[in-house]
């Protein structure tokens, strides 16, 4: 009896131990779980309402087509996004296409961005508090907000970018292997919804090349190919895309393409212009630095710039907290460089990548450092909650407020088609405006016409006999001097033409006529230029 007694002890310690643990990692699932709850609640109420948005209305308007009619948008094709706008065709919901689109692609990911968030702070810094505050900081982040109430791919992309980073930390913290090959499948898969997921090749790199006596076995290394290999594989589904017959409309790419032009596609070369333009300026940089900034006006910069210093004096206790954080900047550093490089410095939508990780990051930091007076801890999570929830309330409140750029747009188009000189006249429009007709065309709701980007409008002008149409807005004066141009033999003219009262832009119609024939018609036009 003596010795069961002796030992019960250590095995009874041992359950209490594994049930306080098993206790604690159900409340942390528990806490994450409602953290996802809550954001996909906060952005489902402040989705824009409508097609487009206020960040690039175009894109958002063109990715919003998905969720009723496949189509080819931009390189490099995003076969994820089109596989979620399968999703959803399939299943038919009693929702409007651009709301269950935006929905899918911007505010689930958001939300589990906002959770991931909330493990890899609580992780680094062993405070739920905290983790909580730095799922309210990244959420109610102004980009952030935005991104993850419009159609766009960033949200989803920083899902992928923090996930990684979280299986890493953990796989770096414990030396399990499978966390280490659930980072590169997830990685792999990532690269379905955006090619600059690349930028965190090197990270990869130095965590092997760290760990490299655990991973350089052949499980490993197979497991880890044959996620490439399925990662890889999504752009077999988006090359099926391109010659399905069912696929009505390519923005870009000839369909059906050949392999170079799929190839060209898929890489965006047609971006090629922007490789590169960045460094040809401090424009990139500048506005980096506007959006660090302004992710929450009077607390980011002081936030980053503590979290950037608290991390630099621990590198003498580089413990598992540490490491943890050098993973979370790593990935901000990782994709620096390419925000910096393309030079699409007024899209502020690039900058999420860096933005996301590097708050997350700071505010793990100081809440790290801040682990040994708990109290002080305990204080300033608190502090931080308060005020993620004021901003988020401030941010609901703007997010709420936005309206519906593209009201009545067939009713208004079918006016001014009306008006036109020819049958079946030529539409040159800006792109934003293309894109929301396009999500209308596709539906059969507008009136036939040949609808184009200013671009493609250019060409096309002359390819029928009669040379006339329609510009929406003030862009067709360009428009008839190319026309002129490339064509000195023909004159044109132009008019305005009525439109519903409430328009927000001006539209004119156009005619071109070999000059002999202008000559003859002078004055006897259709309202005068």
């Amino acid at each position: 009896m003596q010795i069961v007694t002796a030992m019960s002890v250590p095995q009874q310690q041992t359950q209490t131990l594994q049930w306080k643990w098993t206790e604690s990692r159900c409340m942390r699932w528990c806490l994450a779980f409602g953290v996802f709850a809550f954001w996909i609640a906060y952005y489902a109420y402040c989705l824009f309402p409508g097609l487009g948005g206020v960040m690039n209305a175009g894109d958002s308007a063109k990715f919003q087509a998905l969720g009723h009619t496949q189509i080819l948008v931009h390189g490099p094709g995003y076969p994820i996004i089109q596989f979620l706008g399968a999703l959803l065709r399939a299943l038919d919901l009693p929702v409007e296409p651009w709301l269950a689109m935006t929905f899918t692609m911007a505010a689930l990911p958001g939300a589990l961005a906002n959770m991931i968030a909330f493990l890899i702070v609580e992780r680094v810094t062993r405070s739920p508090l905290f983790g909580i505050a730095g799922a309210l900081l990244l959420g109610s982040a102004s980009l952030m907000a935005v991104q993850s109430t419009e159609a766009e791919v960033y949200p989803l992309a920083l899902a992928f970018i923090l996930s990684t980073s979280f299986l890493l930390i953990l796989f770096v913290e414990s030396k399990r292997k499978a966390y280490f090959i659930a980072a590169c499948a997830i990685y792999a898969m990532s690269f379905g919804n955006h090619l600059m997921m690349i930028m965190l090749v090197p990270l990869f790199l130095l965590v092997t090349l760290a760990h490299w006596r655990s991973l350089l076995h052949p499980r490993i290394i197979a497991s880890v190919l044959l996620a490439i290999v399925l990662g890889a594989s999504q752009y077999l589904y988006l090359a099926y895309i391109t010659y399905d017959p069912a696929t009505a409309y390519s923005e870009y790419l000839p369909l059906p393409p050949t392999v170079t032009e799929f190839l060209q596609y898929i890489t965006g070369s047609y971006f090629s212009g922007l490789y590169g333009s960045g460094l040809q300026s401090t424009y990139s940089s500048e506005t980096l630095l506007t959006t660090l900034r302004s992710a929450h006006p009077w607390i980011s910069s002081p936030l980053i710039i503590a979290g950037l210093v608290l991390f630099l004096a621990g590198w003498r206790r580089r413990d598992a907290g540490w490491r943890g954080l050098a993973i979370m900047l790593g990935v901000t550093l990782s994709f620096v460089p390419f925000v910096i490089w393309y030079g699409a410095y007024d899209i502020q939508a690039f900058h999420l990548p860096v933005l996301g990780p590097l708050l997350v990051g700071a505010t793990a930091a100081v809440g790290r450092w801040l682990g040994r007076w708990r109290l002080m801890q305990l204080g300033t999570a608190l502090l931080l909650i308060a005020f993620g929830a004021w901003r988020a309330t401030v941010m609901a409140e703007g997010l709420t407020a936005r309206q519906p750029i593209f009201t009545e747009l067939p009713e208004t188009i079918a006016a001014l088609v009306a008006q036109a000189p020819v049958e079946e006249p030529l539409v040159s429009m800006t792109y934003n405006l293309r894109m929301a007709t396009l999500y209308h065309e596709l539906l059969g709701e507008m009136p036939s016409a040949r609808y184009r980007v200013p671009w493609r409008a250019e060409e096309a002008a002359v390819e029928q006999d009669e040379v006339a149409g329609i510009v929406v807005p003030t862009d067709g004066e360009q428009l008839l001097r190319w026309i002129e141009h490339r064509h000195p033999e023909l004159t044109c003219r132009s008019w305005a033409l009525d439109q519903p009262e409430g328009t927000p832009w001006p539209a004119y119609a156009f005619r071109c006529a070999s000059t002999a024939d202008a000559g003859s018609e002078a004055g006897t036009g259709d309202g005068g230029e």
